[in-house]
């Protein structure tokens, strides 16, 4: 085993016991492999007819070169939109700065649903979306909007539907209409059409 390889397990076994999880680091290696094979089922002859008539898709695009091609891709660009995401977001500190909070009372904000906060799988450090602010204030209305966001919906289609022009809000934004104080019922019904999008 090189040193390198060696350096590598020795920090993902002493990640994985820091955070108390009982796995070896091979039955860990074997998780990911099996969540990242490329490999799946070969689609049947009837699936294949099926997509080759009724798409735009060529014989080509379901070979497994394009499949893990297009695996590729979808990676980045998820991990482009996750940068993206983040890249325009606020911690904690800078919220509690930007309002003039403790910090204690921004992430009791969030627990009560007055903030939005982006999903984080390590749990360490909160981003909050800077669309939520109207220069030293949070937008108003958002306790009644955020338990609606679909969880399934990307922050940043999430992003995008609270900062992007709604003709059904006379051409304003979510945030332009909140702020502006239009009503709140007409944005939570827009955001229970997230879920349909």
């Amino acid at each position: 085993m090189s040193t390198e390889a060696f350096d590598h397990t020795a920090r993902l076994e002493s990640a994985l016991s820091r955070r108390g999880n009982p796995l070896s680091v091979d039955a860990f290696m074997d998780i990911l492999r099996e969540m990242t094979d490329p490999a799946s089922e070969p689609l049947s002859t009837g699936e294949r007819s099926f997509l080759l008539e009724a798409t735009d898709l060529t014989e080509e695009d379901l070979t497994p070169q394009a499949h893990e091609s297009a695996r590729v891709q979808i990676a980045g660009d998820r991990a482009l939109a996750e940068q993206k995401a983040q890249g325009s977001a606020l911690t904690t500190a800078e919220v509690s700065e930007l309002l003039g909070r403790h910090g204690a009372s921004i992430r009791r904000s969030k627990l009560a649903g007055d903030l939005y906060a982006l999903p984080t799988s390590s749990g360490r450090t909160t981003l909050f979306p800077a669309w939520q602010f109207d220069g030293q204030q949070v937008v108003p209305g958002l306790r009644a909007i955020i338990p609606n966001f679909p969880q399934y919906v990307h922050p940043l289609t999430i992003q995008q539907f609270m900062t992007e022009g709604n003709e059904e809000l006379d051409g304003r934004s979510p945030v332009e209409w909140l702020s502006a104080g239009g009503a709140v019922e007409a944005v939570s019904t827009l955001v229970a059409e997230l879920e349909y999008e």
